[in-house]
């Protein structure tokens, strides 16, 4: 064996993660911020519709994530992020231009 060496437990597989039921969940955020998503479908693919900021209703795709769930919109440009794990919620607003991601709201829980 070589001095110096560590052997690094393989990684995890991501664990299964179950889609929300078709329908409405109103969410709870820090600073009690509210926000109601639904759950559903969009040409086949699970997807999101939501008011991220009062000015009309905007669709997420399903994304690949390697933990929760991810929703966004499959674009270059700048486009809402919706991050679920464990129940818990993440709204992130990704500006294309700038290549910046800025949380809108964290720990949005079920009300």
């Amino acid at each position: 064996m070589l001095a110096g060496c560590t052997i690094a437990a393989a990684p995890d597989k991501p664990q299964a993660v179950s889609v929300p039921a078709p329908g409405t969940v109103a969410y709870v955020c820090d600073a009690g911020r509210a926000l109601s998503v639904t759950y559903g479908q969009e040409n086949g693919e699970d997807a999101i519709f939501f008011d991220p900021d009062g000015t009309g209703q905007v669709l997420l795709l399903r994304d690949p994530s390697a933990a929760g769930l991810r929703y966004a919109w499959p674009s270059d440009g700048s486009y809402h992020v919706w991050e679920l794990a464990g129940g818990v919620g993440t709204l992130s607003y990704r500006d294309g231009e700038k290549g910046t991601t800025e949380v809108q709201a964290r720990n949005c829980s079920p009300a």
